[in-house]
């Protein structure tokens, strides 16, 4: 099993979820690690300044974003969130847009941060990878794509 596919369990794993605006996305795709006790309320907050001040810079290739903050915004343990989104959403980045893929990225600390990324770049670099896991139809499936990554 994958760094991914053990922080990423099937609770945290979000299906065709329709947002009005990035915000919602982030605070959609942040949600299940609210409501397991990964994350504070404030962590999710804590996201969404992070863009309004610094830019969509959480939006790493096209078509996919990687919500995250500092620790100490309120991450209580490791843990990372997915969600495929029914219909694309602008985050505002010049190249990068739409999105239709979110990940939630909590790390307790810039170790545990840098494991989990490594873990993640096999995604990032792969629009055919993106593509099955936005296309997917249970959880399930989402999980096996991602096992194979």
């Amino acid at each position: 099993m994958t760094p991914l596919t053990t922080l990423i369990t099937k609770d945290r794993i979000v299906l065709r979820r329709r947002a009005a605006d990035w915000r919602q996305a982030i605070r959609s795709v942040a949600r299940p690690l609210v409501e397991d006790g990964s994350i504070a309320p404030s962590y999710v907050e804590s996201m969404i300044r992070s863009v309004e001040e610094f830019g969509p810079y959480i939006v790493i290739t096209p078509h996919l974003a990687l919500a995250h903050a500092r620790p100490e915004g309120g991450v209580r343990r490791q843990a990372m969130s997915v969600m495929t989104l029914a219909e694309p959403v602008d985050f505002g980045h010049p190249d990068n847009d739409p999105v239709d893929l979110v990940f939630c990225l909590a790390a307790v600390d810039s170790g545990s941060h840098l494991e989990a990324l490594r873990a993640f770049v096999a995604i990032a670099g792969d629009r055919d990878l993106q593509r099955r896991l936005v296309g997917a139809a249970t959880v399930d499936e989402l999980q096996g794509i991602l096992r194979g990554a």
